[in-house]
């Protein structure tokens, strides 16, 4: 297997499997892959851990850079942070014989997210109260459970970001938890800890918050649920066919799972089903999540208090890690909600106290997130911004991906940063260097000998005069001439821009000749002279001097 290594830490790829599809090219919300030689897949870009192409890659050849699963435990001490998704992918199992089945696994410790996630809750709750007093922050609030929609906003949404919840995400919270009150302990006696972050997505573990006291005793490692799925099944069938009563130990009340609402936010709409507040939205999809971060930013929405967003179809059930399909998964979610009911374990009036006291508070703001998680891109000059507009005249727009770029703007923005060739788009390189055949009885002449005939004004390019003519042809859309236009031919045109002399040298034409009167603009005169292309002016219509160089014999076969 041969890899390439890539500046993302939430993807790989493996150019043994690729087909060269570019199927991930193009789902890349932030456009962020590219793709040589029809095999050769890079990220150059913003990677924010979507798990897309991942999704779309039919051949295999996209994966998540999570830890492979090995034996846990063995030399070191293995702490599981268990993500709901895990409980619906064993429909009709108990949630307890799950985390059971993940400490028979080696696991020391498995904590569950719910009561954490009851935290949240709270800590949410009391925001939004205060916030309709203070008006803090503005409305919409946004969800920052899922991480790929706050980097998607620091990246793409910018200005929305003052819209995130400033509350630590049940995850961070989990982990801050487990630092501080179960890894002390094993230092103690010197013994090695890791953190597992059992996970249904790549972006689930996010390497600019990973450890941030720079502990070397903690090492902290993702984990696909699909890694883990088939070891993680033997063991729980062992515990349902087993005879005798499970015994299990715990240590803290968040390694059990005792309520319904941790299932419940693992599908859509779960994180604000028990929440106290009425005016609020769930939207969950890629292309969903886009268009209502677009209507945010219009300033639609304003009635509404909060807005939980997550990227993956049906939420996190529909992670690319997940195990199961999303659909039977939800339906063992709506089964397990039934079971266990819905209910809170923690008193409001103790997380209350702890918000007093800021304990549920986020440290990075929206300018520190934009820093982490916004575009690494140097801004366009002018020039630049022109020079794309001028490139995509030349293209035709189809967005085939054949370059390697997800489409033509982004391609023709690569070229203005000099990473990118116009060569690299496989329909100007083929036209480009299709020889023409001629055929005899072609009259031939050269450009000097029409300048002489037919009195037309030298405006640039004196020095190509003697270039042969071969052909004639009359356009005026650039991807049409570039179509089909012949080497060797004289170019008759009412435009008068500079991209005619890039068509005219990437066709290999004798002469540009600008009809109707028109006058090409200085920059394409100095481009003209620059490239030796002669540049003539004809004061009357393209369709009469046209018939006159046929009839003189230019275009002609016997």
């Amino acid at each position: 297997m041969t890899d390439i290594q890539q500046p993302s830490c939430f993807v790989h790829f493996d150019k043994a499997l690729c087909h060269g599809h570019a199927s991930c090219i193009r789902a890349c919300p932030t456009k962020a892959i590219r793709m040589v030689d029809k095999r050769t897949v890079s990220v150059v870009g913003q990677c924010i851990g979507c798990g897309e192409c991942i999704r779309v890659c039919d051949a295999g050849a996209v994966s998540a850079a999570a830890a492979e699963a090995r034996k846990f435990g063995r030399d070191h001490v293995a702490i599981a942070l268990v993500s709901p998704v895990l409980y619906a992918q064993f429909p009709g199992v108990m949630p307890k014989d799950i985390l059971m089945g993940l400490r028979q696994m080696g696991f020391r410790h498995t904590i569950d997210m719910s009561y954490f996630l009851e935290i949240f809750h709270y800590a949410t709750e009391e925001f939004i109260n205060r916030n309709r007093e203070s008006n803090k922050a503005p409305w919409p609030l946004i969800s920052p459970v899922c991480p790929v929609v706050v980097r998607l906003i620091a990246f793409q949404f910018p200005s929305l970001m003052p819209h995130v919840l400033p509350v630590l995400r049940p995850a961070a919270l989990m982990a801050r938890e487990v630092k501080q009150r179960i890894i002390p302990y094993y230092q103690e006696s010197g013994e090695t800890v890791a953190l597992y972050y059992i996970n249904p997505c790549p972006t689930k573990m996010d390497p600019n918050c990973s450890n941030p006291d720079q502990q070397p005793e903690i090492s902290e490692i993702a984990l696909g649920i699909n890694d883990i799925f088939p070891e993680l099944s033997r063991q729980v069938e062992k515990i349902k066919d087993s005879d005798a009563i499970p015994f299990d130990q715990t240590r803290f009340e968040y390694e059990t799972c005792a309520t319904g609402n941790a299932s419940m936010w693992a599908m859509s709409g779960g994180e604000i089903a028990e929440m106290d507040f009425d005016r609020s939205l769930a939207v969950s999809g890629l292309e969903e999540t886009i268009a209502y971060l677009h209507k945010i930013e219009m300033g639609l929405f304003k009635d509404i208090e909060y807005i939980e967003f997550r990227t993956c179809r049906e939420g996190c059930l529909g992670g690319v890690l997940a195990a199961i399909d999303k659909y039977l998964a939800k339906s063992a979610v709506q089964k397990m909600v039934k079971l266990y009911g819905l209910g809170r374990r923690l008193t409001r009036e103790n997380i209350l106290r702890l918000y007093e006291k800021g304990h549920f508070q986020t440290e990075k703001s929206p300018a520190k997130l934009i820093e982490l998680y916004g575009t690494k891109k140097e801004a366009l000059s002018l020039e630049s911004l022109q020079e794309i507009e001028k490139t995509m005249e030349l293209l035709r727009g189809t967005d085939c991906a054949a370059c390697g770029a997800p489409d033509c703007r982004t391609f023709a923005e690569d070229i203005a940063r000099g990473t990118a060739s116009l060569q690299n788009c496989l329909w100007i390189s083929a036209h480009s260097t299709i020889k023409i055949k001629r055929k005899k009885g072609k009259s031939t002449m050269t450009v000097n000998d029409l300048m002489e005939r037919f009195g037309l004004q030298v405006v640039a390019g004196d020095t190509g005069l003697d270039r042969q003519v071969e052909d004639g042809y009359c356009g005026d859309l650039l991807s049409e001439i570039m179509g089909n236009a012949p080497e060797g031919c004289v170019w008759l045109t009412i435009q008068g821009h500079q991209n005619i002399v890039a068509v005219a040298v990437l066709r290999n034409m004798a002469a540009i000749i600008v009809t109707g009167g028109q006058t090409p603009d200085d920059e394409t005169l100095e481009k003209a002279n620059q490239e030796g292309i002669p540049i003539l002016l004809w004061p009357d219509s393209a369709y009469q001097l046209a018939g006159r160089l046929f009839a003189m014999g230019v275009g002609k076969t016997d």
